[in-house]
Order: structure tokens, then sequence, then C-alpha cells
């Protein structure tokens, strides 16, 4: 037995560490190989059985162990639509391959074979985080002798596509064929960069027009049939925006009309609980789904091409790009842009710059060529 060891820790002749404690008259015992873990587990463990969230080894399921990770471990650590997320594909995809199984009696093969049937889609690496999270901490519990996941590969995603980016003339050909609540959130996609969700989940309580400025606060989210407002991406998405002019008219007009709408219809336009002071919002006061906006931007490009014009498919998010290239075009420092995007890295921004002038390095070099 090695010496200087913590109390209830000793280690066994075959190297590893064992941890043991008695609470209520019954005995747990882990092994670790690596000391510092066998610290993190035996803590673990010891509030999950202090706290009547430990489950032995045996018949559960993982079904059941599904709602105790997500109740106990990530409830409080994720956002709401992340929670939601993961039960929508858990429900959709894992629950008829795994759910009435055994966590102990779950295998890699039947991992690899599960990831595997995802291959080429996004929910791969949801299933993945889940599957992860799930074992990960059954082995922690010591629900499990062994952590599969590591003798598993996860397939890669499917490529992102082309990023596509609006012409100038595009632009306009889109504005000049949209109208009302479409055309308002076009332009103040590509005056602002803002994301879809954080567009319409803008609150009259964002919006500063004595400053001139925009308050992100949140993004709109949709899961499960709920739609409400989440707390931002990432941090440094919560940030502000300065107003421009041609906003600031779209904003003021908004209000106007939905003050007459209100006046008109009362009850009728009060819009959904917990989001009735929207900026933007249906004829009937109600949020605008992601969804729906979609359709909208399918129909005017579907205007487009009916007059005989080539026109490729517009999403939300193409005019974000657009916005941003029109920044770059414009000489709009890397660190300004990485503010206005709400980019976590400078990394991602930098990424949109080697996109939009992949052609100026060499032209940029030239600056130097006279030091030699």
């Amino acid at each position: 037995m090695a010496k200087g060891l913590p109390k209830g820790i000793s280690q066994r002749a075959d190297g590893r560490y064992m941890a043991r404690f008695q609470y209520r008259g019954e005995k747990y015992c882990i092994y670790d190989y690596n000391i510092e873990n066998l610290k993190d587990r035996i803590t673990d463990l010891k509030y999950e059985v202090r706290h009547g969230i430990y489950a032995k080894e045996g018949n559960i399921t993982a079904d059941e162990w599904f709602k105790v990770w997500l109740d106990e471990y990530k409830s409080k650590t994720v956002k709401e639509a992340t929670l939601l997320r993961y039960e929508s594909v858990y429900n959709k995809h894992m629950k008829s391959v795994f759910g009435d199984k055994k966590l102990r009696d779950i295998k890699p093969d039947a991992i690899q074979k599960f990831y595997n049937s995802l291959e080429g889609t996004e929910n791969v690496i949801i299933a993945a985080t889940i599957l992860s999270g799930m074992f990960s901490q059954a082995y922690k519990n010591q629900i499990i002798n062994r952590n599969p996941i590591p003798l598993t590969t996860v397939p890669k995603a499917k490529e992102k596509k082309e990023r596509r980016v609006l012409t100038l003339a595009e632009q306009e050909l889109l504005l000049n064929h949209s109208n009302g609540t479409l055309r308002d959130l076009i332009e103040v996609s590509l005056s602002t960069g803002m994301r879809t969700g954080e567009i319409r989940a803008l609150e009259w309580k964002d919006l500063d027009f004595e400053n001139k400025t925009i308050h992100i606060t949140g993004t709109l989210t949709e899961l499960g049939g709920k739609m409400f407002k989440d707390t931002p991406k990432t941090k440094s998405s919560l940030r502000d925006i300065p107003m421009l002019g041609n906003v600031e008219k779209i904003f003021l007009r908004i209000r106007r009309e939905q003050k007459d709408k209100s006046e008109k219809l009362g009850s009728k336009y009060e819009g959904r609980e917990g989001l009735e002071d929207l900026v933007f919002r249906s004829g009937r006061g109600t949020p605008v789904s992601n969804s729906c906006y979609v359709r909208m931007l399918n129909r005017a490009v579907a205007r487009i091409k009916d007059e005989g014009i080539e026109f490729e498919h517009v999403h939300p998010h193409t005019l974000r790009h657009t916005f941003a290239t029109r920044c770059i075009e414009n000489g709009v420092p890397p660190q300004v842009l990485k503010t206005l995007l709400g980019h976590s890295t400078l990394a991602m921004t930098m990424d949109l710059y080697a996109h939009v002038l992949p052609d100026t390095k060499a032209e940029e070099l030239q600056k130097i060529a006279g030091l030699f």
C-alpha cells in the first residue's frame, strides 16, 4: 500500500487505486489507475449517493438513465433550447435503438452502427454529444464498469455548402420584390448583420432611439412546438449594434403601425404570452417563425424567377453573410466586424475575410517587396 494517500484511498497490487466509503450501512467502492481521476469520481459518487440520484450497475435502461442525466446533470448547465434539442434527437433517433436496453449491455459496435446510420446528417453530432455525456456520467457513477464511447468513431457531419452572398444588384432585386414585414426583415438584416433569431427576438425595450443603438439581448427559439426568447448563442452574442438611419425609420414606422393595429383589433392583437413586446410580428400580433420567414423569402425569389431572371435560393443567413461581405468590401476592420457579428473568436471573422478577399494576398505581399 502506497504511503501518503488520502483517507479512504489505497493502492492495490495491480497498480490500481481503490476508493471506498460507507453511507447508511451500505459500502461503495471504485477503482482507477489515475489517482486524480479517482478523487473526482469518488467526490461525485458521494454527492450522488447522498442526494439520492445514484443508481447501481444493474437493470437501469438507456431511457431511464437519459431522463436522470438530463434532469440532474444538464438542466442546470445548458440552455433550455439545448435541452429541448437533446430530447427531440433522443426521441426521434435514439429511443427506438437504445431505449429499452440496459445501459451496461450497450456495446461499442451497436453505438458505431447507430452513428453510421446518421452519417452525413447534422444530428450525428448531437447524438454523439448525448451518448458521450450519458456514458461518461454513468461511468463516474459506477453504473457501468466500462465506457464504450472511446472505442467508437463519430462520422463527420455533412460539409457546409459554399456561402451564398448577394451581389448589390441581387440585393436591390430582392428588396424590390418584397413588401411588408419581409421587406423590413431583409433591410434590417442587410443593415445590421444580426442572426435571424436575434432580429425576430427584438423587443421595443431593446431599441435605444436616443443613442441610435440596438441591444442584442436574446434569440427567438422554436423547439417542440414552443416559441420563446432564449439567451444569446454565446456571451459575445450579447452586444450593441449602431442603428443606421434607414433602420431607425423602419422601426419608427413599425411602432406606429403596431399602435394602430392594437387600437383597432384590441385583444385580437395581443400576441403570444411572453412575446407581446416583439418588434416584428404577424398581422395577428404573433411572432414571426423562422419557417414563415423562409416561406416569405422563397415566394420573393419565385416572383423574381417569374420575370425570367435567374436567382439562386436565399436563406435568412444569406443576408447576414451579405452584410459581412459589404463590410469587408468597404474596409471595416476585422475586430470591429467581429463585434458587430457577435463572433466568439476572431478566427471566425477572419474566415470570412479569407472567403471574401481570396485574391488580395499577392497584392498585399507586394507592399513589403521593396524591403529586400
